[in-house]
């Protein structure tokens, strides 16, 4: 069953096999429950968040390439969805849910994108740094994260790079998402700042919040690299092992 599948997966329009992708997971959270528990953003929520003020905050650059102003254009879109929304305890993130389909009918422009490792043009390009500084943000404000996607692929130098490896989050809308939980005792809100050249995304709460450290120790390969992230939580001497990731080089990736 599954050979005729991936022979005729070629065959399906691309949007229609997004569409049935998006509609299974959607499917599975109502199932699982987890849909009723995700924040929704609403404008009274954000409303209660934007007084709080910011406890963890990461810059990163935008980095130079063609295609920066289509980035920045699809960055803004979707920073204005996720702008001080409010997740309560017990609560789950998902950047998908949120943000909603990157589409030309909303907005969206043609950016770049890693995608199966190869460099490529498609709407929505450049939101992986949003999601990757969400990434980052969750660990280092201590909320468990409960789906992430490292890229397969390290196409950067160590002079071009604009966030460690292993703090990337990859997303495709219907298939690859970023969830986080929120396990604290308390509501945390995410903020963000689009600058000229630099991105900055801040966890907010109403009480004190104290961040934690996160490292990234990496391991060469022959064909490629090992990353592997470590938690250490506040008040604790030992850090956490979170998972490892695994980046082959640019040219494994043809």
């Amino acid at each position: 069953m599954r050979r005729w599948t991936e022979l005729l997966r070629p065959l399906v329009p691309v949007p229609v096999r997004v569409r049935m992708a998006a509609a299974r997971r959607a499917l599975s959270d109502l199932r699982s429950g987890a849909r009723r528990r995700m924040a929704t953003g609403s404008e009274h929520s954000r409303a209660e968040a934007r007084g709080w003020p910011a406890y963890v905050s990461v810059t990163q650059p935008l980095g130079q390439s063609a295609h920066v102003e289509s980035k920045k254009h699809n960055l803004a879109l979707a920073i204005r969805e996720l702008q001080d929304t409010r997740v309560g305890p017990e609560e789950l993130f998902s950047f998908w849910h949120l943000v909603g389909q990157p589409t030309k009918r909303r907005g969206f422009v043609p950016g770049r994108n890693l995608v199966r490792g190869r460099l490529e043009v498609s709407i929505g390009g450049g939101l992986c740094q949003l999601s990757g500084l969400t990434y980052l943000l969750a660990l280092r404000g201590g909320l468990w994260v409960t789906e992430r996607h490292a890229h397969s692929v390290d196409i950067y130098t160590e002079q071009t790079r604009f966030a460690p490896l292993g703090a990337d989050a990859t997303v495709a809308y219907g298939y690859k998402d970023l969830r986080f939980h929120n396990t604290l005792p308390f509501p945390i809100a995410l903020r963000f700042e689009l600058g000229a050249d630099t991105l900055t995304g801040s966890v907010c709460a109403p009480v004190p919040l104290e961040p934690c450290d996160v490292e990234f120790s990496i391991e060469e390969e022959p064909d490629g690299r090992q990353v592997t992230t470590w938690l250490r939580r506040p008040n604790t001497t030992e850090p956490d092992c979170l998972g490892v990731s695994r980046y082959r080089k640019p040219e494994q990736a043809a």
